[in-house]
């Protein structure tokens, strides 16, 4: 999980809100930054951001120091344009929640607070910044072809699945299962070392033997499909994914007419479909047991086509 520590600048300049404005300008001017916690003996008394310099004194850009009265600013203080620090953060706030607080609150600095102790700066540009990251990360890391079995529980998906696998190893591709879990639950085993440790505070756990590898990673939201793809599926040929129905992955619904008599999805959200039954819709549709013929169009239209791209 990736936390307010891992982004902020840490040990940020400060002034006292005696400090003029012209001080203040001349530091955001230095060092190329627009925010500066305000700090009266010790103790976090207020921000001020570049903004709030330039509304109390109806400039448009800090390079307005007028050249021509160069102590023009220096009698005004710092109190008198600061804004109160009635929002603070700690290292170990979630980017989520930080992210929440800022949109909330239409901030664009927090202060990083370690109990009394001011200990760092984190703005809407190391946001940005780790959010460029991200994408950078997706672009350099092309997600690999993916298709995604959709349908009510108990239909089959699973299954078809499990089958699927060996087919596509037979035919030489590597191949890797993504398995959605719509509620928030702990994936690992209750009870288990690596549960106990997660449960503890750790983030990543690992457990390593000689033949599997297991990595449980702490998040406090769901992490983008495409990031888990690119992040840890780039070695394989294809992803099979069961569920996430909402994703933009060509999706293959399994149905089987014991369990229901509908479908999940609209036609039109259908790349193919796996039932037991026959449709009245417009897309390739399989019986449960056709296994190779499934594997054969996932091949044709995603696989190949994906490749041809």
């Amino acid at each position: 999980m990736i936390r307010v520590g891992d982004i902020m600048t840490p040990n940020p300049k400060t002034l006292s809100p005696t400090h003029s404005i012209s001080t203040a300008m001349r530091l955001m001017l230095d060092g190329g930054f627009h925010h500066i916690p305000i700090v009266e003996e010790g103790r976090l008394v207020g921000i001020v951001h570049a903004n709030h310099i330039r509304q109390g004194l109806g400039m448009v850009t800090l390079p307005e120091i007028a050249p021509t009265s160069p102590n023009m600013w220096e009698s005004i203080p710092l109190r008198t344009v600061m804004a109160e620090a009635h929002h603070v953060v700690t290292p170990n706030t979630s980017i989520a929640d930080l992210i929440e607080l800022m949109r909330r609150h239409a901030l664009t600095g927090v202060p990083v607070m370690e109990g009394e102790r001011l200990v760092g700066i984190v703005t809407i540009t190391d946001v940005l910044d780790m959010t460029r990251e991200f994408i950078r990360l997706l672009v350099e890391r092309p997600t690999p072809p993916a298709v995604a079995f959709v349908g009510k529980a108990g239909s089959g998906k699973t299954t078809l699945i499990e089958q699927l696998i060996p087919v596509f190893h037979a035919r030489g591709y590597r191949v890797g299962v993504v398995k959605h879990h719509h509620r928030p639950t702990w994936v690992d085993q209750e009870g288990k070392d690596t549960w106990r440790y997660a449960r503890a505070g750790a983030s990543p756990v690992s457990i390593v033997s000689q033949i599997q590898t297991a990595l449980f990673i702490q998040t406090d939201h769901e992490l983008p499909l495409d990031f888990v793809l690119a992040r840890y599926f780039g070695s394989v040929d294809i992803v099979l994914i069961e569920g996430y129905r909402w994703s933009d992955k060509p999706k293959i619904e399994v149905h089987r007419q014991a369990r229901s008599d509908t479908l999940l999805c609209s036609p039109d959200e259908l790349t193919a479909l796996v039932s037991d039954q026959p449709w009245p819709i417009p897309c390739p549709q399989f019986q449960p047991h056709q296994i190779e013929e499934i594997a054969t169009f996932i091949e044709t239209s995603i696989l190949k086509a994906n490749s041809a791209d």
